[in-house]
């Protein structure tokens, strides 16, 4: 089954740019024009709008790629259960984890996996949310484990757990003397507006976190004068312990961090922002049982390591709605 034209469009569609979208499917810029420009000539409508070096969809373009996406949905469905009756074909499972999760999770789950389905040949992508979500829509995954705040009508969302978006800053910071405990809160509570002229360490764009940072300082109309910005969440710890700013974090990632004794966590905004890890997967899609043992070892993996790390703090499965 064949749908190099489907594949074609749509990543021009979601690029938007000719010469990225032509290295991405690795072709030549020259060969994807004169492909794009036969077909929309053979359909008799235009698919794009050419506005500078950008690629917009028109109306029949939109429409184009909303059926384009169902193609390769089933297809890859066909894909995985064609390779499932063959005998002795090789099962495809790829699966991308956000890079904070992939480290405390890939070296116990990858060899389990593997282990499992030994005829399935798994591959294992880490990176930031965007990009991968993006992956998963390109259908260049099959599931997806990340933190997300803003749910897709493309994908089905299996919850694994849920955990609060924390305010941290050093122990030693003078403005946290005006913290105060408010009933209800998992931490003492501080006004965030106090902090306006510090030195805020954020997650770079694009990563999870960073949109959760961005959403409590928007509910508390606070705009940081100064923003300095971070790939690695760990760094951001680390910098925040030595005093060097203040900032966000979940507190699964305070505890499993290194060498900080220096951290204050507070309580800044009501109710509490919290980040749910799901297992992300295209609606349609039929999981493979490679691919539903995978999200189960993950949810048991992940109560284990929570349990042994904070018992008490998490929201478990069982109480995700």
């Amino acid at each position: 089954m064949n749908l190099k034209e489907q594949t074609y469009v749509c990543t021009l569609a979601d690029i938007g740019n000719l010469t990225q979208a032509a290295k991405q499917l690795y072709v030549s810029q020259p060969a994807l024009s004169l492909y794009i420009s036969n077909l929309e000539n053979h359909l008799g409508v235009r698919l794009f709008e050419r506005i500078g070096k950008q690629f917009v969809l028109t109306r029949a373009g939109e429409l184009y790629v909303e059926k384009a996406r169902q193609m390769l949905s089933l297809k890859n469905s066909f894909d995985t259960e064609l390779s499932a009756i063959i005998n002795g074909q090789t099962e495809r499972l790829r699966v991308g984890m956000q890079d904070i999760r992939a480290h405390f999770l890939t070296p116990d789950i990858l060899p389990e996996i593997t282990a499992m389905y030994p005829k399935v040949k798994i591959q294992w992508i880490t990176g930031n949310y965007s990009p991968m979500e993006q992956m998963l829509l390109n259908n260049q995954l099959d599931i997806f484990f990340c933190n997300c705040n803003k749910k897709s009508k493309e994908f089905e969302y299996v919850p694994l757990f849920s955990d609060e978006v924390v305010f941290i800053t050093a122990k030693d910071h003078p403005l946290t003397i005006y913290a105060e405990n408010r009933e209800g809160q998992s931490f003492p509570w501080i006004d965030l507006s106090l902090f306006v002229n510090e030195r805020f360490i954020l997650p770079i764009e694009g990563q999870s976190l960073r949109k959760y940072s961005d959403q409590i300082l928007k509910g508390c109309s606070v705009q940081p004068k100064e923003i300095f910005m971070l790939r690695k969440i760990f760094i951001i710890i680390s910098l925040v312990n030595k005093g060097y700013g203040v900032g966000f974090s979940l507190l699964g990632y305070i505890n499993w961090s290194r060498n900080i004794d220096n951290i204050r966590i507070f309580s800044v905004i009501e109710p509490a922002v919290t980040a749910t890890f799901y297992a992300i997967y295209k609606k349609g899609r039929r999981l493979s049982p490679a691919a539903s043992s995978l999200i189960e070892m993950v949810r048991t993996k992940l109560d284990q390591q929570i349990n042994a790390l904070c018992p008490t703090t998490y929201i478990h499965p069982g109480s995700l709605g």
